[in-house]
């Protein structure tokens, strides 16, 4: 019995086909490949071509992309510092970090991949600074070090997947200790 497929399906496989080739390597035959289905599933759920993009970029604007979900999931619970120690943990992570850069990259040349991905960047730094707020510290302070963890962040996940070695526990520890210090 085959299952039934649906536009969560055809995103969750562009993000992963981003993740591993960057936006060039989307394309509706190796959306199909990946999915084992035919190009006339993509046209039951997609008018056209152009439309599908525009899903995807979506999606990652409201919270679909996997570190999106879990920035906004990871600081709204308990104890700050181990909120943003685990937040710091998904941008280090390698292959959240290759999907991230996938979608910064497609955002250069795409106008609605740039406004998703500055919408989604400015629901984590609000996260970011809520859980900077939550430590007592003033509304500049907490904007400040905010930044300064979601840059940091990016850029983790930007350079670790090209081989650079990996941060160590220690680091990131050291990293968040710096920035929740009151």
């Amino acid at each position: 019995m085959k299952v039934r497929l649906g536009v969560d399906d055809w995103v969750g496989a562009a993000f992963e086909l981003m993740a591993d080739e960057g936006i060039a390597g989307v394309k509706l035959h190796r959306l199909c490949e990946r999915l084992g289905v035919t190009k006339g599933s993509f046209y039951w759920h997609f008018a056209d071509l152009d439309a599908f993009p525009g899903e995807v970029a979506r999606q990652w604007r409201d919270g679909a992309g996997v570190v999106r979900i879990d920035v906004t999931e990871v600081l709204v619970a308990g104890d700050p510092r181990a909120s943003l120690r685990r937040l710091l943990d998904l941008y280090v992570d390698r292959d959240l970090g290759r999907l991230e850069r996938a979608m910064r990259d497609w955002a250069r040349t795409d106008e609605r991949a740039r406004e998703a991905v500055a919408r989604a960047d400015a629901r984590a730094l609000d996260a970011m600074t809520a859980g900077f707020l939550s430590l007592g510290l003033s509304q500049d302070e907490a904007d400040v070090r905010a930044q300064l963890l979601f840059y940091a962040g990016v850029g983790f996940g930007d350079v670790g997947p090209v081989g650079a070695r990996p941060l160590p526990d220690r680091q990131i520890d050291i990293l968040v200790d710096l920035l929740v210090r009151t």
